[in-house]
């Protein structure tokens, strides 16, 4: 009989695997925040960029159907990662347990890191011109073409600083976002999305404790944002980065596919008599449209 036997990795994968579960559970998942995450079966998943449905007709005997411009399409193929740990049969055999539970957090702690990393992806890069979306530009651009066939252009994109005024501005220039059919979008902006330069700043205007005065101005102007906005810091956007969201149309138009979730899995090998844990996950984000975000680089 093997010096590993069955109990022995039946009781280790039962250790790791309820280790896992419950360090995950504690963790902030900035992914979910943002994401509308879907499991999938495909190696790819295709979108169809179609144009603005126009307003609705006067009735005149018969339904009015809608014609749509082409859009931009956008396709998201699975990307697979993996990483792993061996651990000597004597970690188990002389019950070594906090080596197994030490090993097993630094893994979860670079599966989770990576996942986060890449979800925070498109508003790290949000004016880099590396990165693009299906029109070939950045997130944030004030050069977003409004389709294939429509060379005009517009911006949800500023060089301002995080204060309560540049806000408003913001607001403003978000709300005059239009369609390819030239009637506005109507978005909604309620959340602010900043990383650690401005966490200060936006939690004195719209966090759960924000003052009823607007910060920084001496006759104690009203806070117009406390109301309208909620907050959410992402601690690897980095720099001078803050966004306004309508976080409805954040969740259909930023994608996160999961064709396999990173999870534990074990073999013992016969030779060096070690357990192998890998942790194998295939996953895609992205996202196929603009319209969703205003954002400043001050």
């Amino acid at each position: 009989m093997g010096i590993i036997t069955t109990d022995m990795i039946d009781a280790t994968t039962a250790a790791v695997s309820e280790f896992w579960d419950n360090e995950m559970e504690q963790k902030i998942d900035y992914v979910a925040k943002l994401y509308n995450v879907k499991p999938t079966d495909l190696l790819q998943e295709n979108f169809q960029g179609i144009g603005a449905v126009g307003m609705m007709s006067e009735w005149k005997g018969t339904v009015d159907y809608q014609q749509f411009n082409k859009g931009y399409n956008k396709g998201f193929v699975q990307a697979k990662y993996s990483s792993g740990l061996q651990f000597d049969e004597r970690v188990f055999r002389y019950r070594e347990y906090s080596q197994l539970e030490e090993r097993t957090g630094l893994l979860l702690d670079a599966v989770y890191n990576t996942r986060q990393y890449h979800g925070a992806a498109p508003f790290e890069n949000a004016f880099s011109a590396s990165y693009v979306g299906p029109d070939l530009v950045s997130l944030c651009s004030t050069a977003h073409p409004y389709s294939p066939s429509d060379a005009r252009t517009q911006s949800n994109a500023g060089p301002l600083d995080l204060t309560v005024p540049n806000l408003i501005t913001s607001f403003k220039n978000m709300s005059e976002l239009t369609d390819d059919q030239g009637n506005k979008l109507h978005l909604q902006p309620n959340l602010l999305i900043t990383g650690i330069e401005y966490w200060d700043v936006a939690k004195k205007i719209c966090g759960p404790n924000a003052s009823e005065g607007e910060p920084g101005t001496a006759d104690n102007d009203a806070n117009l944002m406390k109301k309208e906005l909620t907050y959410l810091y992402h601690p690897l956007i980095s720099g001078k980065k803050w966004f306004l969201v309508d976080s409805n149309r954040m969740k259909r138009r930023l994608k996160w596919f999961d064709g396999r979730v990173p999870k534990p899995e074990h073999q013992n090998d016969f030779d060096t008599e070690a357990i192998k844990f890998k942790i194998v996950g295939e996953w895609v984000n992205g996202f196929t449209n603009y319209e969703f975000i205003y954002g400043n680089h001050a």
